[in-house]
């Protein structure tokens, strides 16, 4: 509610996401108004002036989109906040604790995946890591050998 409203999409009630706006100057989320216009409707929500084409929309303007990615966010999976939402997906990504991610023996095949902090726990265990560097070649190798083959 502390969010000013000219930063809220009129159709959806939410922060804007990935905000464009029409020809007459006004803004929506890309997806609200792509949705709207493809239930027929072909003016725009606010001004009831016709919408030319959703090829037509234009991204917002970078000072809308600062604003709006410094809004303060709470991430649902740790509890973290507050967290700019422009640095949330980074969040997620690399430092969220409680978001699932895979061993990085995933690749030679450890079916280990789990809550980032569980992850140390489990490569000081995982019987895949010493063997990781001799599994990798293996692979490597594996695919040159199939390669080959379809030559």
């Amino acid at each position: 509610e502390s969010i000013d409203p000219e930063l809220r999409c009129i159709i959806c009630g939410n922060p804007f996401d990935d905000p464009v706006c029409t020809s007459c100057d006004h803004m929506f989320c890309r997806k609200c108004i792509t949705e709207w216009s493809k239930t027929g409707n072909t003016n725009c929500v606010m001004c009831r002036q016709p919408l030319l084409s959703i090829n037509t929309l234009t991204q917002a303007n970078r000072t809308v989109r600062n604003m709006l990615d410094r809004l303060p966010v709470k991430c649902d999976f740790c509890g973290k906040t507050p967290l700019q939402r422009g640095d949330f997906n980074e969040h997620i990504r690399k430092t969220c604790p409680k978001v699932e991610v895979l061993c990085p023996s995933a690749d030679v095949k450890c079916p280990w995946k789990g809550p980032r902090d569980q992850l140390d726990t489990h490569v000081a265990t995982c019987i895949f890591q010493p063997f990781r560097s001799l599994f990798s070649e293996l692979l490597a190798e594996n695919r040159q050998l199939k390669e080959q083959v379809k030559r």
